[in-house]
């Protein structure tokens, strides 16, 4: 089973990614704002958040009118990942 401290360490990889190749961006904003979100919650708020973040960081991404380098690709796939996990029987889990 997958945890909160998971999906947490693969959000922080790629902020960080984000913020070494595309700082001034907004989805670098984007995506560090969701991570220090992540952090204060747990359970159905917890996966809202995860849900919400999935539902909007593309648009963010291609309003920013920027591509993702390899490293930011695989930081993405990480975090794409558990998209299934964004909904509320996986936060009854955390």
């Amino acid at each position: 089973m997958v945890d909160k401290y998971e999906v947490i360490k693969a959000m922080q990889d790629f902020s960080s990614a984000l913020n070494t190749y595309h700082s001034n961006s907004a989805t670098a904003h984007f995506v560090n704002e969701t991570l220090v979100d992540l952090k204060k919650k747990d359970g159905a708020a917890f996966t809202g958040s995860l849900q919400y973040f999935f539902n909007k960081v593309m648009v963010v991404k291609l309003s920013d009118n920027i591509t993702f380098n390899d490293t930011e690709k695989v930081c993405w796939h990480k975090v794409s990942s558990f998209k299934q996990l964004g909904n509320n029987l996986w936060g009854a889990h955390l």
